[in-house]
């Protein structure tokens, strides 16, 4: 079986497979050398993976219809890359994952600039210990919002449709090793973060304090936050997790899943 093959036929077990593993290995590791001082309780992982049952309804409802419209555009040869006659497999892949990357450079960093957007991914960064589980504490409103925008980059592509399940697989191996609770050697980092996320840049961006919160805005590579001054470098041992607000520190009941789903809609500030 090839690549090709692979994600062009219904894999879906088998990639949920990869990923249960890659979540358990990650989860071991953040025992052996997590960064935290605190330690992660199965509260907290129990909270996490209760974000999954909405995201899974919110996903596939927006996925059939996105799959749909981008065999439609496949078949009819609709798109940005059709119009520009890059066909080949080599064209658009590298179109497709730079062009999908960038643009979730910068829907990140709008979520972060607009309030009434930053409220729902401020449920993401509450997380007080970041782990492993935190990559699925996701408010549905900001999975509808995430899927929306990449549907429409994507459907404006219209690049084959094994490269986007392959992109999303990509994505979603990322995510879950970028938010674990470990770090990659100094002197290794340094030298992959030049192009792409590492939990070290990650783990940046959900420390509590400006200008720190507002950085490291990448999805895969790091080239974005590079070129456009969002990158910031801090030692682990500085960096703490979730976000200086008052309801977070006078109410931990607000770290249960109800409690989250309500926060957006609340009169509660969540600028730190």
């Amino acid at each position: 079986m090839n690549i090709t093959t692979f994600f062009n036929e219904n894999h879906k077990i088998t990639h949920g497979l990869i990923f249960m593993i890659v979540f358990l290995i990650c989860l071991n590791l953040e025992y052996l050398f997590g960064v935290s001082d605190k330690k992660v309780k199965f509260k907290n992982i129990r909270t996490n993976l209760m974000f999954i049952l909405p995201g899974f309804v919110f996903q596939n409802i927006l996925g059939l219809v996105f799959v749909k419209v981008l065999i439609w555009e496949n078949l009819n040869h609709f798109g940005l890359l059709s119009y520009f006659n890059m066909h080949s497999t080599t064209q658009q892949l590298m179109i497709s994952f730079i062009v999908l990357d960038f643009f979730y450079w910068l829907y990140h960093f709008l979520m972060h600039k607009y309030s009434v957007v930053w409220r729902f991914h401020a449920v993401h960064h509450s997380d007080k210990v970041l782990n492993v589980s935190t990559s699925l504490r996701e408010h549905p409103v900001e999975t509808t919002i995430r899927l929306s925008h990449y549907m429409l980059i994507t459907w404006l592509l219209g690049p084959m449709v094994w490269l986007i399940s392959l992109h999303q697989f990509v994505q979603i191996l990322s995510k879950i090793i970028i938010h674990s609770n470990w770090r990659l050697p100094d002197n290794i980092d340094k030298y992959l973060s030049y192009l792409i996320l590492t939990p070290n840049m990650h783990h940046v961006h959900h420390h509590e304090k400006q200008p720190y919160t507002d950085s490291n805005f990448g999805d895969l590579f790091s080239i974005w936050d590079r070129a456009f001054g969002t990158f910031q470098f801090l030692p682990k041992e500085k960096v703490i997790f979730g976000l200086d607000v008052e309801i977070f520190k006078e109410n931990p009941q607000t770290l249960r899943f109800k409690e989250l789903i309500k926060l957006p809609f609340g009169k509660q500030k969540l600028n730190n």
